[in-house]
């Protein structure tokens, strides 16, 4: 008989749009599915990711392909049950689960292939039953959850030689997705022959922010055993004090002297084609989207929804203007509540300036022509998801930044890590070692820049105060996490903060510090 090898697969729908099933009884007495036609009842998804069991024979061709329901129904209910907008990081936190409880399932075979080939017994009563997700031993060590558990924290803690470390946060988003997942069958009433862990569902009643309508909100926090803990990291003296998170690291003088180059100057990188590395230029739009995350702080989503409403030609005598972002403007923010909250940033006249010139250019009215084309096709199509959904397409706006193809970078982020990561390698060669940033790393390094020209003239609470507001922050200790992990590691830039010196940005501030901060008597 064939071996045939297993694996995990994903498909990758956006925009994904879900309609509530009706179900009916015809003349003849058969049950009939249909739709719901109103588009209230219609939910519309951004992007979802579907898992499915593939086989694969030893030539590697698929011998099967089977959606994975039991997994796929727990992600559409995060989106449908839970409004929520993403789901990726459960998706990526069970593929990797799967795959391990793949793995398992091939360890057991080959071992009882081994002792029944030996003229041994296998016995399952002895040896314990081949691995599944919905099967628990008796003994918790036994259990496909507290094994992952376990493999998990290894593999952070004690990688193999041959294996990549997991980082702390990636482990503890598995687990936390694999939690989710089980407890989301138990609420359903799924009886395992033994619980896949310690569960209990807590709700607990706290204080709304200022933001809220409401005096007071809840929340259901599920509580499990299921969880990783890890020893506090210890300081060595006179060694690196290591980040917790690498995303609000900012960027060194260094580093970013070489990837400002190839954003303002060469506008090449080197790229991979067929195998060998090759010099090839970086389409504008991603060397003005690089710079404008750099020098206003915004998210990469925030920069991607931006449109010609917002951009005008400056007055290049005043270095620095203010650019509003949010549902007051137009374009899009991103918040935890999920709510479309306004804002006001930086921006340097130089950078407005580069965009406007753009803007105006035939180069961006092709790309406006693809737009419409697009939207028209859409349209056609009757795909009411991609300008329904959540951070839908509006037809009537000009983004700024917008593909050869039409279609508006806010679509298409997976592309911006890509183009970002061929920048930082391509300036890796210009600095010697790896550049460890993602895009998210530009707003950091706005905001301690920021930060410190605003302490030449602020008080450090005024100047927290500030660089809160520029960057759509909640509470001021969010902010606080990304000057602390400057402090720890001083890579600040000071070119910048020379540059802003120079140009007088922040001479006058009064007016300002009045159109961010609430007078005396003035709920922030």
């Amino acid at each position: 008989m064939p071996e045939i090898r297993y694996e995990i697969s994903t498909t990758e729908i956006k925009p994904f749009t879900y309609k509530t099933p009706l179900v009916s009884v015809d003349n003849n007495g058969e049950l009939q599915l249909s739709y719901s036609k109103s588009a209230d009842d219609a939910v519309h998804v951004k992007t979802i990711t579907f898992l499915n069991l593939v086989g694969r024979n030893e030539a590697g061709d698929i011998v099967s392909f089977v959606p994975m329901d039991y997994v796929n129904r727990f992600l559409m209910a995060h989106h449908i049950e839970e409004d929520r907008e993403e789901s990726a990081q459960y998706a990526k936190s069970l593929v990797h689960y799967f795959s391990y409880i793949i793995a398992l399932q091939e360890a057991w075979d080959e071992m009882k292939k081994k002792m029944e080939k030996n003229g041994g017994d296998f016995d399952e009563l002895v040896e314990g039953p081949r691995p599944r997700w919905d099967f628990m031993p008796s003994r918790k060590h036994q259990r496909p959850t507290y094994m992952y558990r376990n493999a998990v924290k290894k593999s952070v803690i004690e990688p193999d030689d041959n294996q990549k470390p997991l980082a702390k946060t990636t482990a503890s988003a598995y687990v936390r997705g694999v939690t989710k997942f089980y407890s989301f069958h138990l609420i359903l009433g799924y009886e395992f022959n033994n619980k896949p862990f310690e569960h209990e569902i807590v709700t607990i009643n706290y204080q709304a922010s200022g933001t809220s309508m409401k005096a007071y909100l809840s929340k259901k926090v599920y509580t499990t055993d299921l969880r990783l803990n890890f020893p506090k990291p210890k300081c060595n003296e006179g060694g690196s004090l290591p980040s917790s998170r690498r995303d609000l690291r900012p960027l060194g003088n260094l580093d970013w002297n070489a990837i400002e180059n190839i954003l303002q100057n060469t506008k090449r990188v080197i790229k991979n084609v067929k195998g060998k590395k090759k010099l090839v230029s970086l389409a504008i739009e991603y060397c003005l989207f690089f710079l404008v995350a750099r020098f206003t702080g915004l998210r990469k989503e925030e920069v991607a929804s931006l449109h010609d409403g917002q951009i005008i030609n400056p007055d290049m005598k005043k270095p620095m203007l203010m650019l509003g972002v949010g549902d007051e403007y137009g374009s899009l923010t991103k918040t935890k509540d999920g709510t479309n909250k306004s804002r006001q940033t930086i921006i340097p006249s130089a950078v407005m300036k580069r965009l406007y010139k753009y803007t105006k250019s035939p180069r961006y009215a092709k790309r406006q022509e693809k737009f419409k084309e697009l939207c028209e096709k859409k349209r056609e199509e009757g795909e009411a998801a991609f300008f329904e959904s959540v951070d839908g397409v509006d037809a009537n706006k000009c983004y700024v930044f917008v593909s050869a193809t039409g279609v508006p970078f806010f679509l298409k982020l997976d592309e911006l890590n890509n183009r970002w990561n061929e920048v930082r390698n391509t300036a890796k060669e210009v600095v010697g070692h790896d550049i460890d940033a993602v895009i998210h790393n530009l707003r950091s390094t706005f905001a301690v820049a920021v930060f410190r020209m605003l302490l030449k003239t602020k008080d450090v609470d005024t100047a927290l105060a500030m660089v809160t507001k520029f960057l759509g922050h909640e509470d001021p200790d969010t902010t606080l996490l990304y000057l602390k992990i400057a402090e720890q590691e001083p890579t600040g830039d000071e070119i910048y903060e020379d540059v802003l010196d120079f140009l007088g940005v922040f001479d006058d501030m009064d007016g300002l510090e009045d159109k961010l901060l609430p007078s005396e008597g003035e709920q922030s």
